[in-house]
């Protein structure tokens, strides 16, 4: 497959112009409802069939089954779907047993009819006690997983784990069940089922040393209440690979879920090869922990894409992020609740949030969305990070939302942290660069004392990054706009060089790779590039 010059602007955004496999350019442009037919399922020989082609032949299907005390719990067969009644899984049930879906034949899939909640959710403040074997769901290659109810989400509490690997060509997928249901003419969108959290046991600003020390840090995560937080920044809660999460982010007990929330996740976690797209709320919400993030696409949502908050030191590298049609920010991003140079503050099991984060792309367009719009990326509440590589490009006027906004409004105490954390190089971006009408947002507080003089641009530039701006949308995205090695043309035709920083030598997470943002034009059959590539299909 030769994907070179399927993507323009590093081959990257669901607005970037693919190039079609018997030449002619296609533009994709992503809408927000999907098709009812779900690609992402690879059909599977359907093993009760011969060459004789007798459709009339029953295949009886492999449910998935677990056992509680000596009770057996099974879905039931529902031509070729599987379906969970509530007495199966439910919000009111802490499944305790491990279990396995299979991938079903002929694009079969396995529908619940309530939440599925594994492992028991414990509050220690209240005497109880983590299992730290709990029990494991896996999901193999292939398979689907449909939600009928709007308030239902998967939930894996802290102890328990959730092994979901799939493949480039056999992603495990969540969705509607409005995308599956062939005698249902509804069409799939956002909010149709709450999205997947889980609750680690690693360290969050909101927690005190001493709680998080003793075994009594005990945050409540949104939704259907339920605890997170510990004292273990390697804790391991699973795998998410090859993911596909589609049409969540529905409200439940007042909370807007996101499509994957990952509430003091631990490093020992795996994130990679996750397509998000057309979910309410964030794509990919991290609460504290040190998880780390690499090969995401956010395509379609209606609130940010990537959200980190309350002290997530993370890594994530080779992000996608497109918001053209009606998202928020590309990437927001928190460092806590709690200033960091107050008494309280410093009494927290960790600071605030401190990732790295390398090869990421944002393109929006700063069209107002049912979330409002932003900047491709909001940094605030005493943050910090360090970004490389990456590449922000809007389509907005310069009446719309900017490359990237330094908070200032609202709260003073957060703009003056995130200022001050600017200056003292604790937020920098390295060999980046800003294709957009508007680089900056305005400033609408007063910046005061050392911080009075602060001036941005001059900020930005001073880490080897460059502003170049554009005349309009298709310049940006032109032919001639690549990242190989390093270097891109500006709206004039100029040669604008660029030197992707190298990180693998400190940090073995990295992959060092000659381009700027998350695709390079000259890769074109690796496993990233075929992941996006199917990404982009998802969304036409």
């Amino acid at each position: 497959m030769n994907l070179s010059g399927l993507f323009k602007v590093s081959l990257i955004s669901s607005a970037l112009v693919l190039a079609g496999c018997g030449g002619g350019d296609i533009n994709v442009n992503p809408t927000t409802n999907d098709n009812r037919v779900d690609n992402s399922v690879e059909n599977i020989t359907n093993p009760g069939n011969d060459n004789n082609n007798d459709n009339d032949k029953v295949v009886t299907l492999d449910c998935a089954t677990y056992t509680v005390d000596g009770t057996v719990f099974s879905g039931e067969q529902d031509g070729k779907n599987c379906k969970y009644s509530q007495a199966f899984a439910s919000d009111e049930k802490e499944i305790s047993a491990s279990f396995l879906i299979k991938a079903l034949p002929d694009n079969g899939a396995h529908i619940f009819e309530g939440a599925l909640f594994i492992g028991s959710d414990v509050d220690t403040s209240k005497g109880g006690s983590i299992d730290l074997d709990g029990p494991t769901l896996t999901i193999e290659a292939g398979a689907t997983i449909a939600f009928t109810k709007a308030d239902s989400f998967v939930r894996v509490a802290r102890g328990s784990n959730i092994h979901a690997v799939g493949e480039v060509d056999k992603p495990i997928t969540f969705t509607s069940i409005f995308e599956i249901d062939e005698d249902d003419s509804t069409t799939p969108a956002m909010q149709d089922w709450g999205g997947i959290q889980i609750n680690g046991m690693a360290t969050t600003v909101e927690c005190s040393k001493t709680e998080a020390e003793t075994g009594m840090c005990n945050i409540a995560a949104e939704g259907v209440v339920s605890y997170y937080g510990g004292n273990d920044d390697t804790d391991d809660s699973g795998t998410l690979k090859h993911v596909v999460v589609k049409f969540a982010g529905n409200g439940v007990e007042g909370d807007e879920l996101n499509s994957i929330t990952l509430n003091a996740v631990g490093s020992g976690t795996t994130v990679e090869y996750v397509h998000i797209h057309q979910g309410y709320d964030d794509g990919i919400e991290l609460f504290g922990g040190q998880v780390n993030i690499k090969h995401i696409v956010v395509t379609d949502t209606a609130d940010d894409g990537i959200d980190w908050d309350t002290g997530w030191k993370g890594n994530g590298q080779f992000i996608l992020v497109q918001t053209l049609n009606q998202g928020n920010h590309g990437f927001e991003t928190d460092g806590g609740k709690k200033d960091p140079t107050s008494a309280e503050g410093s009494d927290r099991a960790t600071s605030g949030s401190n990732p790295t984060i390398a090869n990421a792309t944002v393109v929006s367009n700063g069209i107002k969305g049912p979330r409002g719009h932003g900047a491709g990326m909001e940094m605030k509440e005493w943050g910090k990070a360090q970004l490389h590589n990456m590449l922000f490009v809007s389509k907005g006027t310069e009446d719309g939302a900017a490359c990237f906004d330094l908070y200032n409004e609202k709260d003073a105490s957060s703009s003056a942290g995130v200022h001050a954390n600017a200056v003292a190089g604790d937020i920098k971006f390295h060999n980046s660069i800003f294709a957009c009408a508007k680089d900056f947002e305005d400033i609408h507080t007063a910046l005061e004392g050392n911080l009075a003089n602060f001036d941005i641009a001059q900020w930005f530039t001073g880490g080897g990054n460059q502003l170049i701006g554009f005349v309009n949308f298709e310049n940006v995205l032109g032919a001639n706009m690549t990242t190989t090695n390093g270097t891109i043309k500006d709206k004039d035709g100029n040669n604008v060089a660029v030197e992707s920083s190298k990180l693998s030598e400190d940090n073995a997470f990295f992959t060092d790779v000659a381009y700027i943002g998350a695709l390079g034009e000259d890769e074109t059959d690796t496993e990233w590039a075929k992941f996006v590539a199917e990404s982009v299909k998802r969304t036409q």
